[in-house]
C-alpha cells in the first residue's frame, strides 16, 4: 500500500513500514498501486479493505468504518485479481488470467475475481453497482449478472463503473 505522504505499507504476516529508500522512485502523489499476495495455505488472493464505511462501500457487511485493515473474504474459493474504487462504491474482479494483477484507477471499488466475475458493493444512487434500481446500497459484495466471465480490468468512476472483455 502506498500513503498519500509516499510512504509504504506490505503485508507478510503482519504489517510492516517499509524503508524510504525502497520506495525513493518517485511514488509521491501516485494515487494507485497494484499489489497480489498468495495465502500459501490457500493459494488464494484477497481483499484487505480499510477506511470509511458509508452504505457499505467497503464489502464487509456493515455501515462502520474501518481505522485497521479488515479482510473482505465473501468471496468463496475464488481469488481477486483486481479492486476499483469510486465516490462511494467498490468493484471486486475474479478470474484466472494471465494479465497482471492490478488496481484499477478510479473512485467506487469494484471487485475482479479470478473467474473473470465482478461483484459490487456500496452506494447505488445512479445504478453504479450493476445490481437492480431497488436496492440503494448494499453492504456485502454482491456478483454483477449479465457480464461476460472474461472481464480483464474494471473501471470505477464518481457515479459510474465499467468492464473491460479480453
Amino acid at each position: 500500500m502506498l500513503t498519500v505522504r509516499g510512504g509504504g505499507y506490505a503485508r507478510g504476516t503482519q504489517l510492516t513500514r517499509l524503508r524510504s529508500m525502497i520506495l525513493g522512485l518517485g511514488l509521491r502523489g501516485r494515487r494507485t498501486i497494484s499489489s497480489g499476495e498468495e495465502r500459501p495455505s490457500e493459494g488464494k488472493r484477497f481483499a484487505a479493505v480499510w477506511g470509511n464505511g458509508d452504505y457499505g462501500r467497503l464489502g464487509l457487511g456493515s455501515l462502520e468504518s474501518q481505522w485497521r485493515p479488515a479482510f473482505c473474504s465473501v468471496f468463496g474459493n475464488e481469488s481477486l485479481r483486481g479492486i476499483a474504487c469510486g465516490g462511494a462504491h467498490t468493484l471486486f474482479l475474479t478470474g484466472f488470467s494471465i494479465a497482471s494483477n492490478r488496481l484499477i484507477n478510479g473512485h467506487p471499488p469494484l471487485f475482479l475475481t479470478e473467474t473473470g466475475c465482478v461483484y459490487t458493493t456500496g452506494l447505488n444512487d445512479f445504478g453504479q453497482l450493476g445490481i437492480s434500481d431497488d436496492k440503494s446500497y448494499t453492504t456485502e459484495p454482491l456478483k454483477v449478472l449479465g457480464l461476460p466471465n472474461e472481464i480483464i480490468k474494471i473501471y470505477a468512476g464518481y457515479h459510474h463503473s465499467s468492464a473491460i472483455t479480453g
